[in-house]
């Protein structure tokens, strides 16, 4: 149903004017001016979301797919071309030897020439053999150079045969001096020999063509993945103003749809007050506050026949009582009170009862029914506001995750792109020491490390909640990783004066998984645990077989505070954190945690009791010595 009226409709459908609200004509006008601004801005926040989520994979897949694109270069250079080089190297030397071979047997007849021919033959064919597969990695001109050179080197070789099968028995006489004939097949077998050096030579010149060709594309790929990176950097800061925009854009629109939403909802209960209320419940009370009459859709919604109704106190019927069970004045009901005074109710909260006695909320309004100057009764229409509240309750809680998590994100990413701006703009209007340069450089990389902390953090939790998070289990050493993640928080613990502890059994062996992954999981485990205990204080990483799976069970421990039941309850949700004084990340740690293990076919849990520390554990596959 369309909430705008035709421009040819008169303007007599204007409601009049009513007890406590307006209807001038300045209200009907600001509607539908602020319905046009809500459409025409309506594509903003979608737009917004879009360009932040493309800068956010661009920040990630561009430079994997530079690095992917120059790694192919390097092993096409690497397998292929510097291979293929040295193959044609050794097939120029067999050639020499051959021709050195064949030439000395034709003098000497001396067998061994043959027996040397045969060897570089041999020597020739191998190369040949391991430069065939090679090939298919080539451009067609450089294969068809190849098929050349096999071609010439066939023909140069069967023209050898005939001279190779002569057998030379003792006591035959010395070869006789070189005729004319011997002369010119020797320069026919030598002009074949030079067309096959040619055509060898010819194919080297290609490969070392080719090489310089992928060294070219290396450099230009990292001049472009140098300005890439540059660019995406920019992208990064104008994506962190992107989101406080929206999320300034975002509260804007909540409020202006609220002040539609309230609008309508009052337009349309006084209109169909007007016109009946066919779809509200509407009862009809005499100045006793009695029931009058009742419509179809108010017998509905309280339970109640129509003929039950009529004739009885209102009061003492449906609005005898508040929610919670307490007596409700007649003195105190505000519905008597403005009739008695004469005055208009709209849209006021009240409590109503059904036939079965369970009360239910809606919203009222009275108009009241003179003649003349006597009050004759009122007309007393609600509407059942069970679904409305469910559905405000639930806009309030979305509107509730929607600022925690623009808050949580534009929190961790201004920081650090302040800190980058602030060094930045000091390195490039400062003329600063070495020292100050490298200390302000290394600020930058921090930031930029926690930026990129936050972002991975974000995609790690949007690939859980699509199913797409993937791991590369193979077998590791338990006691490797559990050193390796104390080790990377040694100094914080020092700096914190909280003892770091492991107790890995000697018969602990390997286990199966992702080792990149499961050490994310006991770095958050860690980092989580050293931020809650006090100085003085000890963390401790215990590993076990687990006796349900028959894999490890990896605990670890602190003697901090300890977690409260309800706050065990939502430990691993997105975005919750126990201390909401001080909060340290975004709270996506032990989610993203849960979501690799589980990926891993384990179990996350947690045991503690206030005051007693904390025990965090998690299951992989494995097994013991």
């Amino acid at each position: 149903m369309s909430s705008q009226r035709p421009a040819t409709q008169p303007p007599a459908r204007k409601r009049p004017p009513t007890g406590g609200m307006s209807s001038s004509g300045s209200s009907a006008r600001e509607l539908p001016v602020a319905r046009k601004r809500g459409r025409a801005a309506s594509w903003l926040p979608g737009l917004a979301l879009l360009f932040v989520l493309l800068s956010l994979l661009a920040l990630v897949l561009v430079p994997a797919h530079l690095e992917r694109e120059m790694a192919q270069v390097r092993n096409h250079l690497r397998n292929v071309l510097e291979p293929a080089g040295g193959l044609v190297a050794r097939i120029e030397v067999a050639h020499a030897r051959q021709m050195e071979a064949s030439q000395a047997f034709l003098l000497s007849g001396d067998a061994r020439f043959r027996v040397r021919f045969r060897e570089a033959a041999r020597e020739e064919d191998d190369a040949f053999e391991a430069l065939r597969p090679l090939a298919e990695g080539m451009p067609l001109r450089v294969r068809e150079r190849i098929a050349n050179l096999v071609a010439l080197s066939f023909s140069w070789r069967l023209s050898h045969e005939e001279m190779l099968r002569r057998e030379v028995l003792p006591g035959d006489p010395l070869p006789a001096p070189p005729s004319r004939e011997f002369l010119e097949r020797l320069t026919r077998e030598r002009a074949i020999y030079e067309e096959v050096l040619a055509a060898s030579e010819s194919l080297r010149d290609a490969l070392a063509q080719e090489i310089r060709r992928g060294e070219d594309a290396m450099a230009r790929a990292r001049a472009l993945q140098t300005r890439i990176s540059r660019a995406l950097v920019l992208v990064g800061l104008m994506a962190t103003g992107v989101v406080i925009l929206l999320g300034w854009r975002l509260r804007q629109l909540m409020v202006e749809s609220e002040s539609r939403r309230q609008y309508a909802l009052r337009a349309r209960r006084e209109t169909e007050a007007l016109l009946g209320a066919t779809g509200d419940g509407v009862m009809g009370m005499d100045r006793e506050g009695r029931c009058t009459f009742l419509n179809r859709a108010g017998a509905e919604l309280l339970g109640y026949r129509t003929r039950l109704v009529i004739g009885r106190d209102v009061h003492e019927l449906l609005h005898h009582s508040y929610e919670d069970g307490r007596p409700h004045l007649r003195e105190d009901c505000r519905i008597l009170q403005a009739m008695d005074s004469g005055t208009a109710i709209s849209g006021r909260n009240e409590i109503l009862w059904r036939a079965g006695g369970e009360p239910f909320p809606v919203r009222v309004s009275l108009r009241t029914m003179k003649d003349g100057a006597e009050l004759k009764g009122a007309v007393l229409s609600f509407t059942d506001m069970t679904e409305t509240r469910a559905a405000e309750e639930s806009l309030r809680q979305a509107v509730r995750a929607r600022d925690e998590v623009l808050a949580v994100v534009s929190h961790d990413l201004r920081n650090p792109v302040g800190t980058i701006y602030s060094a930045a703009s000091l390195l490039l209007d400062l003329e600063l020491p070495p020292e100050k340069e490298r200390e302000h450089l290394a600020t930058v990389k921090r930031s930029a490390a926690r930026m990129n902390r936050l972002i991975r953090d974000l995609l790690d939790v949007a690939r859980l909640e699509a199913g797409v998070l993937s791991v590369a289990p193979a077998a590791f050493q338990v006691r490797d990783l559990v050193r390796e993640a104390l080790e990377s928080h040694r100094v914080q613990a020092e700096a914190d004066s909280v003892c770091l502890r492991e107790r890995v059994p000697e018969e602990v062996g390997e286990a199966w998984g992702d080792r990149d992954r499961l050490l994310q999981v006991l770095s958050n485990l860690l980092g989580n645990a050293l931020r809650f205990t006090p100085s003085g204080g000890w963390v401790e990483v215990a590993v076990r077989t687990d006796e349900v799976t028959g894999g490890l069970q990896v605990s670890v421990s602190d003697s901090g505070p300890g977690i409260s039941q309800e706050d065990q309850e939502r430990l691993f949700d997105r975005f919750w954190q126990v201390s909401r004084k001080d909060k340290q990340g975004a709270g996506l740690g032990l989610s993203i945690a849960k979501g690799i293990v589980e990926a891993h076919g384990g179990t996350v849990w947690v045991e503690s009791r206030e005051g007693e520390g904390s025990t965090f554990c998690f299951t992989v596959p494995g097994e013991v010595r």
